[in-house]
């Protein structure tokens, strides 16, 4: 049996000290049960969803991240990652996770908040990042901005068991690639699939085709 440091060294980033893929593996599908059979009850009701049933994905990725190990070495590249941690709990919670996705990329979930608070969570944290300047080793200070793409699950609320978390995630992901085209330290969020029907929903067409379409319904800034 893993002792309990050793487990949660698993679970761990090392360089951060945030959470990492094998934390929201092991966690995500029980708040997805939740959250999928708190919408379905309502929708049996007839009601309005709860404040309480939503999970909120952030995609996080530091701009010109490559850029920083280039010109100032991998020591400032860590610098700045490390740094990202504290950036990011002045928006998040305790009970939110906080993942190190893979390189300068950040999965945030934002448990039980109401998709309606998605944009304020997603400009907090592109404030957080850009408005102070991250500090060296050497004492040097360096500004660095951030893209962020969000997606609400479930999102299409009106059939909250037809896409997966992880297509969610997919969702955020292009919202994020699509803030860096629009000139990065911004932010694109996905908050419902607008007029889609369940019939598009099921051939599950790719999420940047969705965005390119206009078929969903993008917040920027």
């Amino acid at each position: 049996m893993e002792s309990a440091a050793l487990q949660e060294s698993s679970l761990t980033d090392p360089l951060t000290g945030m959470r990492n893929r094998r934390f929201l593996m092991r966690h995500v599908d029980a708040d997805v049960a939740v959250s999928m059979r708190r919408h379905e009850t309502l929708l049996r009701q007839g009601a309005t969803a709860p404040d309480d049933a939503d999970l909120l994905f952030f995609m996080v990725d530091i701009d010109h991240f490559k850029e920083v190990n280039d010109l100032h070495g991998h020591a400032a590249g860590d610098a700045v990652l490390t740094q990202m941690r504290s950036r990011l709990e002045q928006v998040f919670r305790d009970s939110d996770y906080m993942v190190r996705w893979g390189g300068e990329e950040f999965l945030l979930v934002a448990r039980w908040i109401p998709r309606k608070h998605a944009i304020e969570l997603a400009e907090r944290a592109r404030l957080a990042v850009a408005d102070q300047p991250f500090v060296l080793g050497d004492g040097r200070e360096l500004h660095c901005t951030g893209s962020i793409g969000f997606a609400c699950f479930p999102i299409a609320p009106r059939f909250p068991g037809l896409m997966v978390w992880s297509e969610t995630v997919n969702l955020a992901d292009a919202a994020m690639l699509l803030a860096k085209t629009r000139g990065r330290n911004a932010w694109v969020g996905v908050r419902d699939t607008g007029t889609l029907t369940e019939a598009q929903l099921r051939a599950r067409p790719s999420p940047a085709a969705w965005i390119a379409e206009g078929a969903i319904t993008v917040q920027t800034p």
